[in-house]
């Protein structure tokens, strides 16, 4: 049996840095942002302090990696560290980091109605293109650690399991102080820590209350001994046929006011099998944490959730969990601003949303990507200006209302299966084009050493949107969105939003229909060879001409496997 590698990357650590010095960037969070963005400047030269107190995640880690490993391919790349390359692959994760990985070849979508065996008419499974490697499901605490030792190989100075009792920063610098009486001073700070940021306590940048419109809360662990769905519907398995298989990706339980998300972390030939990652995500507002819940502990909860549903309770009624419950009231909060006079606050220090597919951690991946660029340069040339760091401010807050538009829209349609299946399509619209615009300058980095394409990026419009740049999506998108706010204010009804939503799909000139992404009776979306066909003649005979770049960058990357 392997053991987990550490990177090969010299160690550039002579010496723990003392009392006083200065540091050029000192890092809050031993979380998979803040060790990257260590790992990233320290390769880049820079002095890094990266403080990490040992606490995990104060909520659900974003364990499935489908949009993060795109952007890990992007920093190691860029950054010249071919060890962030590794989180971006299953078989690279299996290899150098743990056999606790999941492969995602699938997502499923399964909607629940309370008391009734689950109808096979209700569910959507979206598959990649036939032959392209699948994504990663992280198993954080592996992922994480190794992650920190990426920063410190690379000559990070980690403090593991200091405390900090204070930050402090302005036009002089910033000072960090521990709790054992330690400062350290830096000529900028980064709070990558989490909700209970020191920064932000210090500067009484907490926005109560806060802005976001999505209110939903959380409880989530890891568990085992889990029912194979496949043998929970064993006796009516003609009805359901996937086209992959359950049990090799994930697979999202949907019910009124609420989703159950259940990531497999050994369906890899070679891992560890038998440990899933599982949350469940409830409206806050109709199901409060203290008043809703009669002071049920997280797991008598949960058990009196998956019991309402019958299959559910089928495919649960032996699972046993693997670690403590997490359990939050209210998983939205938000600062008033992101970045100031030598400081910033990303990930979780600036806010968080939603758990939904993981989003919030691949748009951390983009900022550190953004914000490493920027902080290599001022330690370069010494201009720490808060001017220099504006956009990653800005961009921290639009990735914060961006998740919040998506995740409000995605809780909003849970009302009714049909309105789920119109929202799911407009997603999956914009996941098949969001990735292209990155994929297309990681391509021109790669041929040519140039980042310019990547710089472009960083002020494209709708940024941290699933197809940010395009304002066809943006329009499409922001309809869907109105129309769910509109049934859940009890002024439309879900069919009727469904119908309306579809329509949008039809008659939006950049969706193609070879994606088959304008029929709600569709069951399951996937893309074949004859899909690739029939897209590359769309490109030459219909494609605006904005998206026929993006599709044939799409192609060819599906054709080379990647």
């Amino acid at each position: 049996m392997n053991t987990p590698d550490t990177p090969d990357t010299p160690d550039r650590a002579m010496r723990r840095p003392q009392d006083g010095d200065l540091r050029d960037v000192a890092v809050l969070g031993g979380s998979l942002p803040a060790a990257t963005l260590a790992t990233v400047l320290a390769a880049g030269g820079a002095r890094v302090t990266l403080i990490d107190d040992g606490r995990p995640p104060a909520f659900p880690p974003g364990e499935m990696g489908v949009h993060a490993a795109g952007l890990f391919r992007v920093l190691a790349e860029r950054y010249k560290t071919p060890e962030l390359a590794r989180p971006a692959t299953v078989k690279d994760i299996h290899a150098h980091i743990t056999r606790t990985v999941g492969a995602e070849h699938c997502h499923s979508f399964v909607y629940h109605r309370e008391g009734r065996p689950q109808d096979p008419a209700e569910l959507l499974q979206v598959c990649p293109p036939k032959g392209a490697p699948p994504e990663p499901h992280f198993h954080r605490p592996d992922i994480d650690a190794y992650l920190l030792r990426c920063a410190r190989g690379r000559g990070a100075d980690v403090r593991e399991g200091a405390k900090v009792s204070g930050a402090t920063a302005g036009p002089d610098g910033a000072v960090v102080r521990l709790s054992d009486g330690a400062e350290i001073r830096a000529r900028y700070l980064v709070d990558a820590s989490g909700p209970d940021s020191p920064l932000v306590s210090g500067l009484g940048l907490r926005e109560e209350p806060v802005r976001l419109a999505t209110a939903s809360r959380t409880l989530a662990t890891h568990m085992t001994r889990i029912r194979p769905f496949a043998d929970v519907v064993a006796d009516r398995a003609a009805a359901y046929r996937p086209p992959t298989p359950w049990h090799r990706g994930s697979m999202h339980h949907l019910t009124d006011g609420a989703y159950l998300a259940v990531l497999p972390l050994g369906n890899h030939p070679d891992s560890t099998g038998g440990l899933f990652s599982v949350s469940l995500t409830l409206d806050a507002r109709r199901f409060p944490a203290r008043e809703g819940t009669g002071g049920l502990s997280a797991e008598e909860e949960f058990r009196a959730f998956v019991a309402r549903f019958p299959t559910l309770a089928d495919q649960f009624a032996y699972a046993i969990a693997g670690r403590p419950w997490l359990s939050t009231e209210r998983n939205q909060y938000a600062a008033r601003r992101t970045a100031g006079e030598r400081w910033c606050l990303i990930g979780d220090a600036a806010g968080y949303v939603d758990p939904f597919i993981s989003r919030g951690l691949g748009l951390s991946l983009e900022t550190v990507n953004v914000l490493a660029r920027r902080l290599l340069d001022a330690v370069r040339d010494g201009d720490f200006s808060a001017e220099r760091f504006a956009v990653v401010g800005e961009l921290t807050c639009d990735h914060l209302a961006a998740n919040d538009e998506l995740a409000a829209m995605v809780h909003a349609s849970l009302r009714d299966p049909a309105l789920v299946r119109a929202v799911l399509f407009v997603l999956e619209v914009g996941f098949r084009f969001g990735g292209f615009p990155m994929l297309t300058a990681l391509t021109e980095l790669r041929a040519t050493g140039s980042d310019a394409a990547l710089r472009a990026l960083e002020t494209v419009p709708y940024r941290g949107h699933v197809f940010a740049g395009h304002e066809g999506y943006h329009r499409l998108f922001t309809a869907a969105g109105a129309t769910c706010a509109a049934v859940a204010a009890g002024e439309l009804d879900a069919r009727t939003a469904s119908e309306r939503i579809f329509r949008s799909v039809r008659d939006a000139e950049f969706v193609p229909a070879a994606f088959k992404l304008g029929d709600p009776a569709v069951r399951s979306l996937r893309i074949t060879p004859v899909t690739l066909l029939r897209l590359a003649l769309w490109t030459v005979r219909g494609a605006p001409k904005d998206i026929a770049p993006l599709v044939r960058a799409g192609i060819k990357s599906v054709l080379r496997g990647r």
